[in-house]
């Protein structure tokens, strides 16, 4: 069934439990179930707006009882393969009784737009530069510039560097957006701690939503010191920081998500966030989860 602003995944690389892992995390995921269970990351603004769809989108649509037809627009913070899987211009071409109405719009930013020759229309044995797929009627790229606001439907979007990085971008894209009713999102998956400019921006802002990243969920863990990812110290040391400049406050509903199984399971985290001593909220995303 169709919800808006709805977690459609929220682990990172690999999901939970991962099919060759026999750690805690998972073997508890296999046990419990539920929130503990998670496909990779993606987020659904509305019927016609997502966030990255990877390598999970097929199995999501059918574990929450959701399509994507209605989807127009696709807005996508790299091109790693968890958050950008280019079979779905495929599947949207040929797996449907109908042929698709209008063409989809696929955002990358940057360095990212450099994936549509580089990899999409250069490398023989992934696609065909001819195929039907890729042409105009069923998809249309679309080139974002850092620190621009674009109009996209009904929504602002300006897309913001993260400190990720893959072999052909420099930066992710963590996405600022004004939504339809007002309420400003910041969605920062894949950010690492975020780099100076980026909290300099974000000064300007007091967010209503922050969606952020704990890829890592330990101390001093799987995640320490890695610059493109976070664990839990600089989780918290990003929100506190933000808190300190005013982007967040009491008020700003803060959900963690991209976790993978490299420390404390879902329940384990909350109890984390619920007793450390800070005066913003953090709440642990899950699939599923709609925070409308």
């Amino acid at each position: 069934m169709y919800k808006p602003m709805r977690f459609w995944g929220t682990s990172a690389g690999a999901p939970i439990p991962a099919p060759f892992c026999k750690c805690s995390v998972c073997e508890n995921a296999r046990i419990v179930g539920g929130k503990e269970v998670r496909l990779r990351s993606a987020f659904r603004i509305d019927k016609k707006i997502m966030i990255d769809i990877g390598q999970d989108f097929a199995a999501q649509a059918i574990r929450l009882g959701d399509d994507l037809s209605e989807v127009e627009h696709l807005l996508f913070t790299h091109t790693h393969s968890d958050h950008f899987n280019y079979s779905m211009f495929w599947l949207r071409l040929i797996a449907s009784a109908e042929p698709p109405k209008h063409a989809v719009k696929v955002y990358l930013t940057d360095d990212a737009y450099s994936y549509i020759d580089k990899v999409l229309y250069s490398t023989p044995l992934l696609i065909d530069k001819n195929g039907e797929y890729l042409k105009e009627k069923n998809v249309e790229f679309v080139k974002l510039e850092f620190n621009h606001t674009y109009k996209i439907n009904d929504i602002e979007v300006t897309p913001l560097r993260g400190a990720h990085h893959t072999a052909l971008e420099r930066n992710s894209a963590n996405y600022l957006i004004k939504l339809s009713d007002g309420r400003l999102m910041y969605y920062a998956l894949d950010s690492g701690y975020y780099l100076d400019d980026t909290f300099e921006y974000l000064k300007n802002f007091k967010l209503d939503i922050l969606v952020g990243e704990c890829t890592f969920p330990s101390i001093g863990g799987e995640g320490d010191g890695c610059p493109v990812h976070m664990d839990l110290t600089s989780c918290t040391a990003t929100l506190d920081k933000l808190y300190e400049n005013g982007t967040i406050d009491e008020q700003t509903d803060i959900y963690l998500s991209h976790i993978e199984a490299k420390g404390m399971n879902h329940a384990q985290l909350e109890e984390y966030f619920t007793n450390i001593d800070r005066k913003y909220n953090v709440k642990i995303a899950y699939d599923g989860l709609s925070i409308i």
